[in-house]
């Protein structure tokens, strides 16, 4: 009897330990541990920091996110993180934390630095240890890296693409020369020509017929392009498109491709011809974004750009145009664009598939283009309810007459969408004469001052107009530095 006595009682005090230490680890999860935090008895030790290998970044299912976390260092009194954007220069994170991982924003195409540094616990008595770093990036795989000094155009020439569907990523080297003699045409191929650091930029020239076309979604990025040798556009499309494209919106005959157009960190140097031209094919481009791209225009009379324009769709459109972040500006003393944007006049969203078409311009600088011309030429867009067109903190000077007029595509009806704020349209810097935009942007917002650009002449758009400035108008490298 006295041992079960005992082993009843015995039991009891089990119990009672159970339940004790279930109830501290309860207290313990409420507040905020877990079994990782606790130190497992460390004392009077180096920590040591985890390897960069160990350090996990994990993307969420939709790439919006990335956390970063790594294994628990015992007896460690926290960790402290700093996340540094290197490719914007832009410290993300810098805070210290009790656990082993955070997130955050997920950018594309940018490369990443993460500080790691296990602090010391004093308590314990245990010195935390010099930071870790890891290097990451956001960009694409690369199915290959083209060594500086190749002819891009025989290169692809000799060197087949896979025909899978999928985005065909090359990289081209830090700082490399290249160069394209003839007609580079990517065809039905997604092509992604990059270089991974934005700020040693590769450099491609043109030859006398150097061009890049395609029919395929197609994204440049990071790239400077020395387009002066050459009398073609420096983007076109295909001259001979691929016929499964035709109509594939279910609706009217465009040869329509399903994507996105996209230049990127970009710098055009002596573009003589078109900056994009359809080639006189019917396509329509689903989407075209021109976004932190600077394109020095040096028209040629012989390039027959005083009659069309420097985006010119002699039979077809872009449904949707986005031209943020940029720079446009005429040097040529001899010769000019008629138009700066021409689509065909049949071009109309709801003629190629989709239900609506837009015109987006935003922080953009544009000096000196289709002065004795024309803004925009797309009489299929105006006054329709499927039109919508933004134009917020622009910059025009010496550029076409009437620009939010020929913007909106001529004339001002109550069906489309108009979106206008902080623009201004300085058409004569030399006698101060600004476009009378009241009937069309009828924001009230227009600045009707000078932005004083510091020798727009060579190319230097610095704004030193103080309403400008204040407002932060104009493609934001000619700004400063945000406070």
């Amino acid at each position: 009897m006295k041992k079960n006595h005992f082993s009843l009682r015995g039991k009891s005090y089990a119990l009672m330990a159970f339940a004790a230490g279930m109830m501290l680890f309860a207290s313990c999860a409420q507040d905020g541990f877990d079994e990782e935090s606790f130190d497992i008895g460390v004392y009077n030790t180096q920590l040591e920091a985890p390897s960069t290998d160990d350090i996990q970044v994990t993307a969420s299912a939709d790439g919006s996110k990335q956390t970063i976390s790594w294994p628990v260092v015992y007896g460690a009194g926290g960790y402290h993180a700093i996340l540094t954007n290197t490719s914007e220069g832009k410290v993300v994170v810098d805070s210290v934390y009790d656990g082993t991982s955070f997130a955050v924003d997920r950018i594309e195409d940018c490369n990443y630095e993460l500080s790691l540094e296990v602090l010391g616990n004093e308590e314990r008595n245990n010195t935390g240890c010099e930071p870790v770093v890891k290097t990451f990036s956001t960009f694409a795989t690369a199915l290959a890296t083209i060594p500086s000094g190749t002819d891009l155009y025989e290169y692809f020439q000799n060197n087949a693409m896979p025909n899978d569907g999928s985005e065909l990523v090359y990289d081209l080297e830090e700082g490399g020369q290249y160069t394209v003699s003839g007609i580079l045409d990517f065809g039905n191929h997604q092509i992604q020509l990059r270089c991974t650091n934005q700020n040693n930029r590769p450099t491609i020239t043109y030859g006398s017929t150097g061009t890049i076309r395609t029919s395929a979604p197609l994204k440049i990025k990071n790239i400077n392009f020395d387009c002066s040798a050459s009398g073609d556009e420096a983007i076109g499309l295909s001259e001979t498109p691929d016929e499964s494209i035709k109509g594939v919106t279910g609706s009217g005959d465009y040869y329509n491709i399903m994507g996105t157009l996209h230049i990127v960190n970009c710098n055009f140097n002596g573009v003589n011809a078109q900056f994009i031209y359809d080639n006189n094919k019917k396509y329509c481009i689903e989407t075209c974004i021109i976004e932190n791209t600077v394109v020095k225009l040096t028209s040629t009379s012989e390039s027959g750009i005083s009659g069309n324009s420097v985006i010119y769709f002699k039979s077809g459109f872009i449904n949707t145009l986005t031209i943020k972040n940029s720079t446009f500006w005429q040097a040529s003393t001899s010769s000019d664009a008629k138009y700066f944007v021409q689509y065909n006049n049949s071009g109309r969203s709801t003629r190629a598939g989709y239900t609506m078409n837009y015109v987006n311009f935003m922080n953009s600088t544009f000096y000196n283009i289709a002065a004795s011309g024309q803004w925009a030429n797309y009489s299929g867009f105006s006054g329709q309810k499927s039109s919508t067109f933004l134009m917020t903190d622009c910059i025009f000077v010496d550029c076409a007459s009437d620009i939010a007029r020929r913007f909106i595509g001529g004339s001002y009806s109550s069906n489309p969408t108009y979106t206008f704020a902080n623009n201004t349209y300085l058409k004569n810097a030399a006698t101060g004469t600004f476009d009378s935009e009241e009937n069309y942007d009828k924001s009230g917002t227009a600045i009707k001052s000078d932005p004083q650009f510091a020798d727009p002449t060579n190319g230097d758009f610095t704004v030193n107009g103080s309403e400008q400035l204040s407002r932060r108008t104009g493609d934001p490298r000619w700004l400063p530095a945000a406070e």
